[in-house]
């Protein structure tokens, strides 16, 4: 772009910026225009003078935040420096609503630097002549990087110590689980000829093996860092789950639970959800040193266009959560305070921990299009209300058909390569094919998996494939076999949640995924539905 400035660009900008009305007093000190320039760039902020579009002056700082040289934005176009056109056009749009006021509203937005790393930064700008837009804006870009890190690490902290309350409640559960395996095994050895009595005790089994698969599923959700996976759900069933956690390390408080019959459904993450319900109690039990009582109630309300609330909120249906402790409650000022990321009302030293901090709950129910209120009194206890918006779902419909008896489970002939390092998933594995009437293949590693594939490849159907090996894993053999053969079918069964990785694997030709443990029933289907797909 031609640089539209002046020789004397610097001076005139300076002078413009000295005659500002927030430094008007300072330059009344009879300060000289070196000064000044001193001090501006001396400043702890990023600052640029910009003029149809374009940068005019430009402090130190600025150019040390970006990596460019001193006076070497100079005469470019301010819309570079955005991540993209569409951030740097919300941008425009928010600064230009302000700029006939005293300032623009603070705006968080990310800029690209010289060497094309990102920069968090906070921006706002002003008008240095209302009365003439075309002296130009000021605009001040504040540096967020260590802040944002800060929150990030804080927001970890705080899931850390979830993870603690979550642990020790499933680590309860999953010895009950264990418990209940293991006497059901040993009913079953007693007497292995009565059949009934077997069938009913590897029922009881399966539904221990489910319970169990949830638990970890839960664990495995808040490893997550975040990302939400949105289904229906219902939050009646999302707490009662939540509780089984919470009550078995919390006996020295007395839970009340009061829920709606037919609590509307809603469109959310259930792990995020789990973890906003799971913090609302835990922050509840830390309110209260001794016994208490927490009272826990859903119902369905309906906001209308003339709402009393102090925020702007959608009309319609919603649910309202009611997290209710008999704790020592708070004052007014604790109270604007609470969901500020780095608010605490516990000391360094409290051995009880310094508390999930709120901002993580208000972020999440904010993601789901849904608010949060408090009431409080010091002394009585706090009462948080979480607003959730209904689904237009009606019902939940469940997508796992019902276990069929053997005769009826879909079979096939196909050659199928099984790729597992575990040895207790191979010999599972290869009699759940062979029971199906596939010829099973299979190969402990990838590297196995690729020569076996390389050798076999016109009669090999279909490839099940672990992540996790040895010599060479999923990942690294799902590329060499899509380089031996580009439309080969893969399955990815694996332990793991799907995450970005396995989205990733979906979006490069893999076929399916089935997430350990899994039933005979379950396997059957995720198979047949890969090998009659049409290519």
């Amino acid at each position: 772009m031609k640089n539209n400035y002046p020789e004397n660009a610097i001076e005139a900008d300076i002078r413009a910026l000295t005659s500002h009305d927030k430094i008007s007093n300072v330059n009344e000190q009879n300060l000289t225009q070196g000064e000044m320039k001193i001090i501006l760039d001396s400043s702890p902020v990023g600052m640029a003078i910009v003029k149809n579009k374009v940068l005019g002056w430009t402090n130190d700082v600025l150019h040390n935040m970006l990596g460019y040289e001193s006076e070497s934005l100079k005469g470019k176009n301010v819309q570079f420096l955005f991540v993209d056109q569409k951030e740097y056009k919300r941008i425009k749009i928010d600064l230009n609503s302000h700029l006939n006021k005293l300032g623009s509203s603070l705006l968080e937005t990310k800029l690209r630097r010289k060497d094309g790393t990102i920069l968090t930064c906070m921006i706002r700008a002003s008008s240095l002549d209302v009365e003439d837009p075309s002296k130009g804006i000021i605009v001040i870009i504040t540096d967020i990087s260590e802040l944002k890190l800060l929150q990030l690490q804080l927001q970890q902290a705080q899931k850390m110590e979830a993870i603690g309350v979550l642990a020790g409640g499933i680590s309860h559960d999953f010895n009950n689980i264990l418990m209940g395996i293991q006497g059901h095994l040993s009913l079953m050895q007693i007497d292995l000829s009565a059949v009934e009595k077997v069938a009913a005790h590897s029922k009881h089994i399966h539904r221990l093996v489910k319970t169990a698969a949830e638990l970890t599923s839960r664990l495995l959700g808040f490893a997550r860092g975040g990302k939400y996976r949105i289904s229906v759900l219902n939050v009646n069933e999302l707490i009662a789950m939540t509780l089984e956690i919470f009550k078995p390390i919390h006996k020295n408080l007395t839970i009340h639970q009061d829920f709606e019959k037919g609590i509307h459904l809603v469109d959310g993450d259930q792990t995020q959800l789990e973890q906003v319900f799971l913090n609302l109690l835990i922050n509840a039990s830390q309110a209260m040193p001794g016994p208490g009582d927490i009272f826990v109630t859903t119902q369905n309300i309906f906001i209308n266009e003339g709402h009393h609330y102090p925020f702007e909120v959608q009309p319609g249906r919603y649910i309202k959560v009611t997290v209710k402790d008999t704790g020592i409650g708070m004052d007014l000022e604790i109270q604007k305070k609470i969901f500020d990321p780095f608010f605490s009302t516990k000391d360094v030293d409290d051995k009880k921990g310094r508390g999930l901090g709120l901002s993580t709950v208000f972020g999440v129910v904010k993601n789901h299009k849904g608010f949060i209120l408090v009431e409080s009194e010091k002394g009585k206890g706090a009462s948080f209300h979480i607003c959730l918006p209904a689904s237009n779902t009606i019902d939940i419909k469940d997508l796992k058909e019902e276990s069929r008896p053997f005769e009826q489970v879909q079979k096939g002939s196909e050659t199928i390569l099984l790729v597992d390092d575990e040895e207790e998933i191979v010999n599972v594995g290869r009699n759940f094919l062979e029971k199906l009437g596939y010829k099973p293949l299979i190969a402990r590693n990838g590297l196995e998996a690729v020569e076996i594939f390389r050798t076999y490849k016109d009669q090999i159907s279909l490839i099940v494939l672990d992540l996790i090996m040895p010599k060479m894993d999923g990942k690294q053999a799902f590329l060499e076999i899509k380089e031996i053969k580009a439309d080969a079918k893969i399955l990815i069964s694996t332990g793991y949640t799907v995450d970005d990785k396995i989205e990733g694997f979906l979006n490069q030709g893999c076929h399916g995924f089935i997430q350990k443990p899994f039933s005979l029933n379950e396997f059957a289907r995720a198979v047949r539905k890969i090998l009659d797909k049409a290519v």
